[in-house]
């Protein structure tokens, strides 16, 4: 093997391995969004045409501890097929600056770009895997009430 053909097989496995580590750090998509989710009532997932596949109501905020965790089990539409998935809002009482938003579905078309959705506002996109998997979580700043 020349010289030439040593220094372009190298290029290439860079190349590809910088492809595949892009990939990586951007499989979740998080929006520009901020608002506040502490009282959402409905959640989503959509897919790249805006077709809901899984839909839930979540519960309403009870009791009077600091820390609040409102979770809700999402069940597929006739859209969705088989699809499953559960999302969630946490939150401090004590300190509302941050909500911690995060959703996990299954039985999703494989690698199809998904969006979850609070009260018709997009919140995270995230790519199902090979499997049909998805799964997103990040902080999401409260914007003060006007």
């Amino acid at each position: 093997m020349t010289i030439p053909k040593i220094a372009a097989a190298g290029l290439v496995a860079t190349a590809a391995f910088a492809v595949a580590m892009v990939i990586n750090i951007s499989g979740n998509q998080v929006a520009n969004v901020s608002g506040d989710f502490r009282n959402a009532a409905t959640a989503e997932i959509r897919d790249a045409q805006g077709r809901v596949l899984l839909r839930g109501t979540l519960p309403p905020v009870t009791g009077d501890q600091d820390d609040v965790e409102r979770q809700v089990t999402l069940t597929a539409t006739p859209e969705g097929g088989q699809a499953a998935g559960t999302a969630e809002i946490e939150f401090s009482k004590a300190e509302p600056t941050t909500q911690e938003i995060e959703f996990e579905a299954t039985g999703l078309p494989a690698r199809a770009i998904v969006t979850l959705v609070l009260d018709g506002k997009d919140v995270i996109s995230a790519a199902a895997d090979d499997k049909g998997r998805a799964d997103a979580e990040f902080d999401v700043p409260i914007a003060p009430r006007r």
